[in-house]
């Protein structure tokens, strides 16, 4: 072999190295993220008071911060085994809520969400996990394609209906439970994406205490709802917006129905859209009814945020549209972004891999 074929050879041997190391950097966090701990174990979020904030089956990191239901923001800083420690980051301004009478339109930092007429908005609903249970209720915490989880998915849909929207609530089976269900699952995500929802719900409980999610709203026994963000999403400053309106409408309707805003690294499939979020309803220590209550008030706080008459029916005519989310957009730049680079990567690699070839 010549020394320019083997000059070729191990040019072509060092960009597939380089290639191959680069899809690792970026690819396994996020599936390493997406990781949760065996039944019975978890983390505890701990402030610099050595007092729990959080507990939460999900992996977490350095970094990863939570936002708690009185809008304390943390972030870790240190992990030691199965508790995190944290420092606190500061109040988090969330938007302010309120009811303009006069324009009948709810108001969220500022801006005005009129009720929406014509054609009713749209909510899909799907569950990576599959499998998760309720004890209490299911007599186990996990069952193997039929997991109490999808109740809880139903009687979200239900309640979304009689408030006028439109829902698609869709009951794929997911499983294995691993690091790999979120890949699975993003196919389902994209398939409900194709009717162009207003909001994608992915619809999970958590695995701790019951004491970190169980409350009394409106009356009610109910699980509290934690909304989840994903770090590692181009979409993140657009979700994290959305979820903060979430979190705002429901202390404004629904005070102690929040278990707060947990922001790690993963995507969770909201690279998807700007208004793609998980929410985790209750542990499996609660019971799914209590899970299935509180779920059922988290719906009353969408028609806010949305723009939807509660109970209006699809019968609703006239009136105007209900304004586009601040920032909703922003996540559709970045993925432009993100492919621009993607091609030019690869345009570098095919020079690289064919020029030693080229016949002088």
């Amino acid at each position: 072999m010549t020394r320019k074929k083997v000059a070729g050879v191990n040019k072509k041997i060092i960009v597939i190295i380089l290639t191959a190391a680069l899809l690792t950097t970026i690819i396994s966090p996020v599936f390493a993220a997406h990781e949760e701990l065996s039944e019975g174990k978890y983390y505890s979020l701990i402030n610099e008071d050595n007092q729990v904030i959080l507990q939460t089956a999900r992996q977490v990191y350095v970094g990863d911060e939570y936002i708690t239901a009185d809008n304390n923001k943390f972030r870790i800083e240190e992990i030691s085994e199965n508790t995190a420690r944290c420092v606190f980051a500061g109040r988090e301004l969330m938007p302010e809520v309120s009811y303009d009478y006069q324009n009948q339109a709810w108001v969220l930092g500022g801006e005005a969400v009129p009720a929406a007429g014509g054609k009713p908005k749209t909510v899909a609903i799907y569950h990576t996990h599959s499998d998760e249970s309720y004890d209490p209720s299911d007599g186990t915490s996990s069952k193997e394609g039929s997991g109490g989880i999808y109740d809880v998915g139903e009687a979200l849909a239900v309640k979304l209906r009689d408030l006028g929207f439109k829902v698609d609530h869709n009951k794929n089976n997911h499983n294995p439970h691993d690091v790999n269900a979120y890949n699975r699952s993003r196919r389902t995500a994209a398939t409900l994406l194709r009717n162009n929802p207003d909001v994608i719900l992915d619809v999970h409980r958590d695995a701790v205490p019951a004491s970190q999610y169980k409350a009394e709203v409106n009356g009610q026994s109910v699980t509290k709802v934690k909304l989840v963000v994903g770090k590692s999403n181009p979409n993140q400053a657009s979700s994290l917006e959305f979820a903060k309106k979430i979190k705002a409408v429901m202390d404004k309707k629904a005070p102690g129905l929040s278990n707060g805003i947990f922001i790690g690294k993963g995507d969770y499939n909201q690279d998807l859209s700007p208004q793609a979020m998980l929410i985790e309803v209750g542990s499996n220590t609660n019971t799914k009814e209590d899970a299935e209550r509180g779920v059922q008030i988290f719906a009353e706080t969408l028609p806010s945020v949305l723009g939807v008459a509660s109970g209006a029916g699809n019968s609703q005519s006239g009136g105007p549209a209900a304004k586009p989310l601040a920032g909703a957009g922003r996540g559709v730049w970045t993925n432009v972004l993100i492919l621009v680079v993607v091609v030019a990567l690869a345009g570098i690699g095919f020079y690289y891999l064919n020029r030693g070839t080229v016949k002088k």
